[in-house]
């Protein structure tokens, strides 16, 4: 039977699909499909059916690139409930005609999979290649399980952060507060700029990170996590609850505070984690910023932000490489050697 791909406008329905599948993320909410559209970008999702049986969704949109055009990227997706093969086939040429009518010279595919030789044989009938970049939007990262009990996550700590857990919460100069409305949101602007100068990493602008918490908090989404060194805020973690999973989405930290040698960051997980589980969650989600096993106690520009993931305990989770289907493979070349010199420069690895 072929399938059928709906677009859904209701945010409700939309998100009550999306938390049918087995692995979903924020990246696939109504909450980002609305931010998107509210910023300009072209974006898309479809509930796909097989007669009136729900087998799955795609989300995503169009990208631009000044050298080489529009191109389509499919966001943590497609999902699929279980596995069929003749169901990711007209998923495949589906994508493949919506690219061609958009005239993008290229779509890419992202799924929250881990390593499945089902897939990877599909991938291989239609000539899909391994994406020329390292592991954006989160697929290595380190995932904690919310359903243990609170002080079994606390002995999955390393001795060393389990220490500074309990300096921290013996110190009476500093507290932590969770605010749900937008309280937290001047500080956190501020605290966002000076962790990006600080670090000189790049990040989407802040006043357009600003508008996509601003779309979460309306969705009763967004949480932060925020410290106090004698009453003034001085670091917080942007906490995004999705379904049954949290995700830590952004987070900031006062330059003096940094210099000042006040690390804070093991007691905003540790206050990260009883939310979750006061929410009901099932998983948190460090999302992202964790280095391949191959680079592991290496050289890696995420090193030290990876080795800190890994030392608050959970799993390392690593999704399929994300892969590139050409539409024109002339252009898809130059784009490929081009992508591939720039994140290598950069530190990074395109093999994971």
């Amino acid at each position: 039977m072929e399938l059928e791909f709906k677009e859904i406008e209701d945010n409700q329905v939309w998100d009550n699909y999306v938390f049918q599948m087995p692995e979903y993320s924020f990246l696939n909410s109504s909450a980002r499909y609305e931010y998107n559209k509210k910023i300009g970008i072209e974006t898309f999702r479809y509930a796909i059916f097989n007669g009136d049986i729900f087998r799955g969704v795609l989300t995503g949109n169009i990208g631009s690139s000044k050298l080489f055009g529009r191109f389509l990227e499919f966001k943590h997706s497609p999902l699929l409930i279980g596995f069929e093969e003749e169901e990711w086939k007209q998923v495949i040429k589906f994508a493949m005609q919506y690219t061609i009518d958009r005239k993008c010279f290229m779509f890419r595919f992202s799924p929250l999979v881990v390593e499945d030789p089902r897939i990877e044989e599909i991938y291989k009938k239609y000539h899909f290649i391994k994406a020329p970049i390292h592991n954006v939007d989160a697929l290595i990262s380190q995932q904690i399980d919310l359903t243990k009990n609170i002080e079994d996550l606390k002995k999955d700590m390393s001795k060393t952060r389990r220490n500074l857990l309990n300096r921290l919460l013996e110190n009476n100069d500093v507290s932590v507060k969770i605010h749900k409305d937008k309280s937290a949101f001047v500080p956190f602007e501020k605290f966002h700029d000076e962790t990006v100068n600080f670090k000189g990493y790049v990040d989407k602008p802040t006043k357009l990170l600003m508008q996509e918490l601003e779309i979460q908090q309306e969705k009763n989404m967004c949480y932060m996590v925020t410290a106090y060194y004698k009453g003034e805020p001085f670091s917080i973690w942007q906490n995004t609850v999705y379904g049954e999973n949290m995700h830590l989405y952004q987070a900031g930290a006062s330059t003096d505070f940094r210099l000042k040698n006040l690390i804070v960051t093991t007691l905003l997980y540790w206050k990260s984690l009883e939310l979750g589980q006061s929410l009901g969650l099932k998983k948190y989600d460090l999302f992202g910023g964790v280095v391949p096993d191959m680079y592991e106690n290496k050289r890696h520009p995420w090193r030290g932000v990876s080795e800190f993931k890994r030392s608050l305990g959970g799993r390392k989770v690593t999704y399929m490489h994300s892969r590139d289907y050409p539409i024109n493979k002339v252009k898809y070349f130059a784009y490929y050697i081009y992508s591939t010199l720039r994140t290598r420069l950069k530190g990074h690895t395109t093999n994971w």
